[in-house]
């Protein structure tokens, strides 16, 4: 399995990926907040290829992630993992489509969503299975954490089934950190704000413990810390 890494660095960047059969591919996408960035993604995948994607943001800056995925044959797979963290007055878009074109083809898609101060996010999941893509199986996860009453995030789950014989599911909740989980926290000494970090971090363990590089995973810990 190969493992590719995009930081990045222009205003519009794009890429396209074709897995061929059984072939294996990470692809971990990572914005900084250096800059205000789209990034356009295409993919198809083959007869038991496999995709995992994790896309990451940590900025106070406006971007847009777009991104394709078609499933094109019996037993192709793709995951996604989104970690976004998100501040200022920026807005940010993250617009998913997965498409099922053959059967016994498989999607899971979660996202992990962070919105500070007077941030705007909308989630935008779309998984699609035509008619004939018997078998199938879709699965959707939003989870969003707002830490300021003015922060917003929009999760739009949208499932398109044209087929019976299928399993197909999403859930969403967003919320702010409980006060349950600051004052046992700050009963331990902790500050509130020290304490409301660690919870974030704890958000963002998923991707963390994903990631097989320690250098790439301490400057993604960092930078989510830095943007607290």
């Amino acid at each position: 399995m190969s493992e590719v890494v995009i930081k990045l660095t222009s205003t519009q960047e794009s890429c396209e990926i074709c897995l061929k059969e059984n072939e294996h591919k990470t692809l971990i996408v990572f914005n900084d907040g250096t800059i205000e960035a789209t990034y356009n993604l295409s993919a198809k995948l083959e007869k038991g290829a496999s995709l995992d994607i994790y896309n990451v943001a940590t900025t106070y800056k406006n971007a847009t992630l777009n991104e394709t995925i078609d499933l094109c044959d019996e037993e192709a797979t793709c995951n996604i993992l989104n970690v976004l963290l998100v501040g200022d007055k920026a807005h940010f878009a993250s617009n998913i489509f997965i498409n099922h074109l053959k059967k016994h083809t498989t999607s899971d898609f979660q996202n992990y969503a962070i919105a500070v101060d007077n941030a705007n996010m909308i989630l935008n999941n779309n998984a699609k299975i035509v008619q004939g893509a018997s078998k199938s199986i879709v699965r959707q996860k939003a989870k969003g954490l707002t830490l300021s009453s003015t922060a917003k995030i929009k999760a739009m789950p949208n499932l398109y089934i044209d087929e019976y014989d299928v399993i197909a599911n999403h859930a969403a909740s967003i919320g702010s950190i409980s006060k349950e989980d600051l004052f046992y926290l700050m009963s331990r000494g902790l500050e509130e704000r020290d304490a409301a970090k660690l919870i974030v971090l704890g958000f963002v363990q998923p991707l963390l413990d994903k990631i097989a590089d320690e250098s790439l995973r301490k400057e993604i810990q960092e930078n989510f810390v830095s943007k607290l």
